[in-house]
């Protein structure tokens, strides 16, 4: 029996009737005498993906000579090409991965005349991507009015030091940006004038003239504290804020909190009880049992990690929520040893890890939506803490002693790290954003004489943007991108949010501009920046002030992601990966996905 037929890749003999044959895609049978014919035309009739092979087997055509024969145009090789390089930079693959035997053959499968290309190949079509993203960051920057920047360090699995550093604006249409400038190997030491030098050297390499520059946020070590104050003091960057993370700083609000006695015990006692979970087998095996049998979520323990905020509210809550599975295992002679059952916390401990996290929860919550990229949240910084001290932190007659050492301790700390009693507070970058945040706008957080202060410092703000604004008059090579123009049914629903307060009166005056602004009463919807991509053309100086303080994120959280795409690029099978060719692929795997390919 013959077998040359590329058919027959698709069918088998029947084991017990050699007169009959039996299809591998969906297992029907026929007769067979000698002939191909019937199996042909099954394949063609219903597996037509299949069926140019078998044409290609009746005409004498192996399917090697197929193969060969069927050359792809040079416009899909490049298509192709562009696509592997994009799965690349988008999922942060290593570039070697294209040399494996398992991508090439699957590639044989999708497209048989396409020939994967050499290593080199990829990298230089990466570069060629790189180079043309690079070009469509600096063209975003130059249609900016302000950029703030976060930065900060990490280590590679070669113990190589790269610093990442973020740019944050507010485009045209009043949408969030956030893209990744650059990711350089650190090879001097971090002291501040070192990373205050590079920071320069990143702003001036993407032409980012001093006035565009807002504010530098980081985290709260020394040397980056130092860093924003060497900045300060630079000509190019006059004027320039120094940030510090409000993750970092309430993690320090909760450690400092955490750090009392007899909480602290109660956190050490909870810690030591996860681990002995996370480190025997036979406990886990005894929880899962215990979860059946008192019909309790299965869910695994958590340990606190030093590094990762609000951890150990985390550890607290998850150690409460499976409680007596817990008490139960280490009860139980069959899991638990003699001396290991002392590892339960006690009655009083059990209360005051529920305490613990009961005034925590909230404070998880704040650091979560300070986190979030997509939110202009400077300016809800001082709001929300403001509402956490009125709401949640203060002192009610029920508060159990645990709770109000809590409390008390998270409210010294916060007033203390963002000097909320300052006597020059309500000059701070914090209030100011809230003044322009419509959310937030009528501060009712500061007495009326801060309040006023606030506003003057706002409207001097704004007067000191549109002059700079209107006294660089653009050159030939900066023709500024033309405004949209609104619809007929926008120019309407404008003309129905205005009110009749007498616009044109205050318009081109910043202190009117403020004055009627806080009279607005005009709903906030979609957030602040949707607000003012609404009402721009109303408040046009305070508009420019918006652009310029809703563009400062609260955390340097987009930097700190960025260490976690970085760490999967460099990883073991890519820890040879050249410095250029790390801040390539960090570069492209963020910036691609919020500009486009």
């Amino acid at each position: 029996m013959s077998k040359r037929s590329v058919v027959w890749q698709h069918f088998i003999v029947v084991m017990d009737d050699a007169k009959k044959v039996e299809c591998k895609l969906c297992k029907q049978r026929f007769a067979y005498h000698s002939s191909t014919t019937n199996m042909t035309y099954h394949l063609k009739t219903a597996h037509p993906q299949y069926s140019t092979s078998a044409s290609a087997a009746s005409s004498g055509l192996t399917q090697t000579n197929l193969d060969q024969n069927s050359p792809i145009s040079e416009k899909r090789k490049r298509e192709i090409t562009d696509g592997i390089v994009d799965f690349i930079a988008l999922d942060m693959r290593p570039v070697n991965l294209i040399e494996g035997v398992g991508f090439k053959d699957m590639m044989k499968i999708l497209e048989p005349g396409y020939t994967v290309p050499k290593r080199e190949t990829v990298m230089h079509a990466l570069t060629a991507k790189y180079e043309n993203t690079k070009e469509k960051v600096l063209e975003s920057i130059k249609n900016s009015q302000a950029v703030s920047f976060t930065t900060d360090m990490w280590t590679s699995l070669r113990m190589e030091s790269y610093m990442t550093v973020t740019a944050h604006f507010i485009t045209e249409a009043w949408g969030l940006q956030c893209l990744v400038l650059e990711t350089k190997q650190m090879e001097e030491n971090h002291t501040a004038a070192t990373i205050a030098q590079r920071l320069g050297e990143v702003a001036d390499k993407y032409d980012i003239p001093g006035c565009k520059r807002v504010a530098v946020v980081h985290d709260n070590a020394a040397n980056m504290v130092l860093c924003a104050d060497i900045l300060g003091r630079e000509e190019k960057w006059a004027g320039v804020k120094g940030i510090r993370c409000a993750g970092h700083t309430l993690q320090l609000c909760i450690n400092a909190t955490l750090n009392q006695d007899p909480i602290c015990r109660t956190v050490v006692a909870a810690r030591h009880l996860v681990a002995h979970f996370k480190k025997r087998t036979k406990a886990r095996k005894g929880l899962k049992e215990k979860q059946k049998e008192q019909k309790v979520v299965e869910h695994v323990l958590i340990q606190d990690v030093s590094m990762r905020w609000n951890s150990s509210q985390t550890m607290l809550a998850r150690l409460i929520e499976q409680r007596w599975p817990v008490t139960a295992v280490l009860s139980d002679p069959n899991y638990t040893g003699k001396n290991e059952r002392n590892l339960n916390l006690t009655p009083a401990q059990w209360d005051m890890a529920e305490d613990i996290s009961n005034v925590l929860k909230p404070i998880v919550t704040l650091t979560e939506l300070q986190s979030e990229e997509e939110n202009a949240s400077l300016s809800a910084t001082i709001p929300m803490l403001a509402n956490l001290k009125r709401r949640h932190l203060a002192l009610v007659e029920d508060d159990s002693p645990t709770t109000k050492s809590l409390k008390t301790r998270l409210v010294e700390e916060s007033d203390k790290r963002w000097q909320v009693k300052d006597r020059l507070f309500e000059s701070s970058i914090y209030v100011q954003a809230a003044v322009v945040d419509p959310r937030f706008k009528l501060l009712s957080f500061l007495d009326d004489a801060k309040r006023d202060v606030a506003y003057i410092n706002v409207s001097q703000l704004a007067d000191r943007l549109s002059a700079e604004g209107d006294s660089s008059t653009p050159t030939d090579e900066e023709v500024p991108a033309p405004k949209r123009k609104k619809t007929d049914k926008e120019r309407e629903i404008d003309m129905l949010m205005c009110g009749d307060e007498g616009e044109k009166e205050f318009q081109g005056d910043s202190k009117k501009e403020v004055k009627y602004y806080l009279q607005d009463r005009t709903k906030v919807d979609a957030g602040p920046l949707a607000w003012w991509g609404k009402n721009e053309d109303r408040y046009p100086k305070l508009a420019r002030a918006a652009k310029y303080l809703l563009s400062i994120p609260a955390t340097s959280t987009p930097s700190e992601r960025i260490f976690s795409k970085a760490g999967f690029i460099f990883n073991k099978t890519r820890s040879c990966l050249l410095p250029e060719n790390v801040d390539k692929l960090v570069f492209l795997s963020h910036n691609l996905k919020r500009l486009g390919k």
